[in-house]
């Protein structure tokens, strides 16, 4: 995978060197927000470079008018379309009629014959728009599996609010997602650009100012030095041990994952986490997909936590998710973010979900969302694999932080042990410590001698 240049001025400074490619992008944001111009900027900049470029056009908006519209631009080219550099195809209402997956079907084979380096598709939102959700969503999820093969750059527009964005299919299947807008401030519009997610990639977050000129878009980047300083804030686990391997914590604003097997305290040591920042007056939530949440309550109380006291606070929530239905889990989730304002969110088990595409997107995505919101992620999955699996899990997720709990067997005991493969400034201890469970709850202990690791 190579990094080619936006052809926004300002944005590959954001994106920390350009798009990832081949990759599928979101630009998504309401009516008059610049998604048009901002995808065909990147087009016809292509173009300009001596690319083959394809254009996909909607029923909303016919080749004409957009070659009217973009003309006034002065790095938009028409006779650029007769010299073969952008080719077009336009989406009426016989096409869409004719089904949704013949389309695809014949703009596959427009791109087998064309081998676009980049394609645009705006809007991607009037395909499908007339079916009910469940073939909607059916049709984007094998729509986008069947791009990582075109090897192209995709940029896709949608007209969508940010909620819109987190309950839509296409927040999870899409690699990147940019979001556009223009407000109203103090008697004056004002248009920001915000990466929402990228996959893969590190980038600025926040909300950068952007301006449409007849050169096109420019973006001023906000400049990272809140992220800068909140890079030397490490947050407590609320196991001392633990910190201590970690040479002071978890950062702020990172996604951290513990990966292992069955019975070694990763629950535990998730509800620990929360329950420390609510000790500290911060607020958190735990994510459940298998227990209810009597289970953690009972749980947390077995190792001296009284969380009952948090929750009355509202310091601390708990969701149990119990279906597969990820649009609606994440709008839950973001709904009880900003009912406590949460800094610190615990899910629990992700790695079934790991599984489905549907369900890794769906977790990636909140890595993406909360990282971009500075709000510290700890994430565990059920692995019984061996560190190497352990590694690879994180390395899906996109973790700064893996840790793998594992068993550790000398020649008379079974133990616990517990281990920093990866820490986002690669300070960290590399011994095995014991995990100790017992009637004072979990405890990182002193370190276990290399003996041989069963799982």
């Amino acid at each position: 995978m190579q990094q080619v240049t936006t052809h926004i001025q300002g944005l590959d400074s954001i994106l920390k060197g350009g798009w990832n490619c081949p990759s599928a992008t979101l630009i998504a944001g309401v009516a008059g927000s610049g998604k048009t111009t901002f995808a065909l900027q990147a087009l016809c900049e292509s173009a300009r470079e001596g690319k083959v470029c394809l254009y996909v056009t909607s029923v909303n908006e016919p080749a004409t008018i957009v070659n009217n519209f973009v003309s006034r631009l002065s790095h938009y080219d028409v006779s650029r379309i007769s010299r073969g550099n952008i080719h077009q195809i336009s989406i009426d209402i016989k096409t869409l009629d004719r089904g949704i997956y013949s389309f695809m079907w014949n703009l596959e084979d427009s791109i087998e014959k064309i081998k676009p380096k980049i394609i645009v598709i705006d809007p991607i939102t009037i395909i499908g728009c007339s079916f009910d959700k469940n073939t909607r969503r059916r049709f984007y999820y094998e729509f986008f599996k069947r791009m990582k093969k075109w090897n192209s750059l995709v940029l896709v527009t949608g007209e969508m609010s940010e909620k819109e964005i987190e309950e839509s299919t296409l927040g999870y299947v899409t690699d990147g997602i940019i979001h556009l807008t223009n407000k109203e401030e103090r008697q004056q519009r004002n248009r920001y650009l915000e990466v929402l997610k990228l996959r893969g990639q590190e980038y600025i977050p926040g909300k950068h100012s952007f301006s449409i000129t007849s050169e096109g878009i420019t973006v001023l980047p906000w400049q990272d030095r809140i992220s800068r300083r909140e890079e030397s804030k490490l947050l407590e686990t609320g196991l001392c041990g633990l910190d201590y391997m970690l040479c002071g914590g978890l950062r702020v604003g990172s996604a951290n994952y513990i990966g292992g097997p069955t019975g070694t305290g990763k629950t535990l040591m998730g509800i620990r986490y929360v329950n420390k920042g609510a000790e500290q007056d911060e607020r958190g939530i735990i994510v459940s997909f298998n227990e209810t949440k009597n289970d953690i309550l009972n749980r947390a109380e077995s190792a001296g936590m009284d969380l009952e006291k948090y929750i009355h606070t509202g310091n601390i929530e708990i969701l149990q998710l119990s279906t597969n239905d990820f649009a609606r889990h994440f709008h839950e989730i973001q709904q009880k973010v900003e009912k406590i304002n949460a800094t610190r969110i615990f899910v629990d088990d992700v790695e079934k979900h790991m599984k489905t595409m549907e369900g890794t997107s769906f977790i990636q995505h909140l890595v993406a969302k909360y990282k971009n919101a500075n709000i510290t992620l700890l994430m565990t999955g059920t692995i019984s694999s061996g560190l190497p699996t352990i590694g690879e899990a994180g390395k899906n997720l996109h973790a700064d932080s893996t840790i793998a709990t594992c068993y550790v067997a000398d020649k008379l005991h079974l133990k616990k042990g517990l281990i920093v493969l990866k820490n986002f400034n690669s300070k960290h201890k590399k011994e095995i410590h014991e995990i100790n469970i017992g009637e004072n709850g979990l405890e990182i202990k002193g370190i276990l001698p290399l003996t041989d690791i069963i799982s």
